[in-house]
């Protein structure tokens, strides 16, 4: 559990700050009613006075009972927005796939928990594949857990549901499984409407038939379209473009490439995501899933559009040989990442988007404050809740991440409370 502040006031300082201007030092944010109400200089008032739990790692706090005042000194470690993460199916052995099963509901707050100890204060749930009434069955669990863990201190937000399928293309399944998939009928659709105030993205396939008019329907809903798992052509991709559909599932992962036609080269989906002046996409920065040379193309192409995202299935956080299941497709934990088993497919990420952010850093070069705004202010515009979410500033919610070298999370800050990385 976390350490619930219920201080008037919480001053956090200490450390560099990203910030949409940059990385600043001698700073200090001040957080009243879980918002951020001041950036400002750091004053002395704000140094924390020696108390005992100072040098403890994660307990740099110091309480002032008498001005109703909590300093959270961070001891020159890195501030910076909490992380968001818009894909990701579980992780530590939990899975949003089995919140419907029995027990599964209550593994939803566990996951927040262990998500905002990894640094990460907002998510989108992933759901893999699965039949129609299935899928409603597990959204239905899901908002019953969220609604359990709403008003919690400890946990990540939950911004709502990624459905990644089950209208994607065969061609593409990657490690969905093939025999749930399916063109999106109207029926479908209005079915999984019905839960429209849990969905918040859906991945499809442009080119199915049908799948112009779901992503009509459910961008009119306020839900995130995006293409993934898909062999769209440039042409079915920009007519979904003007029904609604406004993101780019994982790069690379799940999307048809450049095809020969006699002389002529026929682009496919990953060259028309990769020319689009639009769209945003997002990127697996695992080391595993892309080479840095995709990633590198990418980023130019895509510019200040590139989010980054875990992808991370219940295998995150756990050893090498865990077996876990994306629905109905078994896969292992091996060489960082998820496989298929008896497949030349990745099984989705096991890794952290705090530990992409690190490989970004530090393997590929990336600035950092270019890094932190891809799982943060970016991905926070993605989601549609860039107004309160993924910068420091004064008016947004007081979501903060603080880090050790590496992106190694020490501390997070959740809608105004404090929470050590090592609290069990």
């Amino acid at each position: 559990m976390g350490e619930r502040d219920d201080a008037e006031r919480v001053v956090v300082t200490g450390g560099p700050m990203v910030l949409p201007q940059g990385i600043r030092d001698g700073l200090a944010v001040v957080v009243e009613e879980r918002r951020i109400t001041a950036v400002r200089p750091r004053t002395s008032t704000d140094i924390a006075d020696g108390d005992a739990d100072s040098a403890q790692v994660g307990h740099a706090v110091a309480d002032r009972q008498e001005s109703g005042t909590r300093v959270v000194d961070v001891g020159g470690r890195l501030i910076t927005p909490g992380l968001i993460d818009l894909h990701v199916h579980g992780g530590w052995g939990m899975s949003f796939d089995r919140s419907n099963q029995p027990g599964g509901s209550d593994a939803v707050p566990e996951l927040l928990r262990r998500f905002a100890r990894a640094g990460v204060t907002s998510i989108q749930a992933s759901l893999v594949s699965a039949e129609v009434d299935e899928l409603a069955a597990r959204l239905d669990a899901i908002a019953a857990g969220g609604r359990v863990h709403r008003d919690a201190s400890d946990g990540a937000e939950l911004l709502g549901v990624h459905l990644e399928g089950p209208f994607l293309t065969r061609a593409q399944c990657g490690a969905h499984d093939p025999a749930v998939l399916r063109a999106p009928s109207s029926d479908d659709v209005a079915a999984l409407l019905e839960h429209s105030g849990s969905i918040a993205m859906i991945t499809l396939a442009p080119e199915l038939p049908g799948a112009v008019e779901a992503v009509r329907r459910f961008a009119e809903a306020g839900v995130v379209v995006a293409a993934g798992h898909s062999e769209s052509s440039p042409a079915e991709l920009a007519e979904a473009a003007s029904a609604g559909l406004s993101h780019i599932t994982h790069l690379w992962s799940g999307q048809s490439s450049v095809t020969r036609k006699g002389p002529w080269r026929v682009p496919g989906l990953l060259e028309a995501s990769l020319a689009s002046n639009s769209l945003t996409a997002e990127v697996i920065a695992d080391g595993r899933h892309l080479p840095a040379e995709l990633l590198e193309i990418a980023r130019r192409c895509l510019g200040e559009r590139l989010i980054v995202v875990s992808d991370g299935t219940e295998g995150t956080g756990m050893p090498s040989g865990y077996r876990y299941d994306l629905g109905t497709v078994r896969c292992e934990v091996g060489d960082g990442v998820g496989v298929v088993i008896g497949a030349d497919a990745f099984g989705g990420s096991t890794t952290t988007v705090a530990q992409m952010l690190e490989h970004l850093c530090t393997d590929l070069g990336w600035p950092v404050t270019e890094v932190v705004a891809m799982a943060t202010s970016r991905a926070a515009d993605v989601a549609g809740v860039g107004a309160r979410k993924g910068t420091i500033a004064v008016g947004m919610d007081a979501d903060l991440a603080v880090f050790d070298p590496g992106f190694s999370a020490w501390g997070t800050m959740l809608r105004g409370h404090w929470l050590s990385a090592t609290a069990a």
